[in-house]
């Protein structure tokens, strides 16, 4: 089996994601403003403990910062969470708009970041993964043609490497991806 050559990128912009949750029933108006924002290139309605990610287009800190304060003034969004990335692998293949999207919350034991990011890479189904700070280590994003086969080559292989303790993978259902 041949290895994927990756590398590592540093000292470039990357997105920032935003973890919210909705008011029960009011995810379709919250979808629809989220879309009129120009600064955001990915919404996904998810399963687990959020019902948004969202990914900003990379950009200075203080409009992301504006960008997150517009998202939070949307009345039914009630919480968000945010986390910035700094280095990691930019998406090896363009997002399908078809496909399934998980998103993987991963926390990584004292062994290198950026080689766990590596190994990520070399699983069916990786799309981009960066280093973010805060409750999570890394968030890495994953498509397949079901949400099932994301779990079944992806996220289960993802258990099994060296230096990850904990992860969670948020399954979108109806993404939409801004070109």
């Amino acid at each position: 089996m041949q290895e994927k050559k990756t590398t590592m990128q540093t000292n470039i912009d990357f997105p920032t994601y935003v973890f919210a949750t909705v008011n029960p029933g009011r995810m379709t108006n919250v979808v629809a403003e989220l879309k009129r924002n120009s600064q955001i290139d990915l919404i996904a309605p998810v399963t687990g403990r959020y019902d948004l990610v969202l990914r900003l287009k990379a950009n200075t800190p203080q409009n992301v910062y504006q960008t997150v304060n517009q998202i939070r003034e949307i009345s039914d969004i009630r919480t968000t969470t945010t986390h910035t990335g700094f280095d990691g692998i930019q998406p090896v293949k363009k997002l399908e708009s078809q496909m399934a999207l998980g998103v993987s919350l991963l926390n990584v034991q004292h062994t290198s970041i950026e080689n766990t990011i590596k190994q990520l890479s070399n699983i069916p189904g990786f799309v981009e993964a960066c280093t973010v700070p805060g409750q999570f280590d890394i968030v890495a994003l994953w498509q397949a043609r079901t949400s099932e086969d994301i779990v079944k080559q992806s996220v289960e292989k993802v258990s099994n490497l060296e230096g990850i303790f904990h992860g969670e993978t948020l399954l979108a259902y109806a993404p939409f991806f801004k070109a």
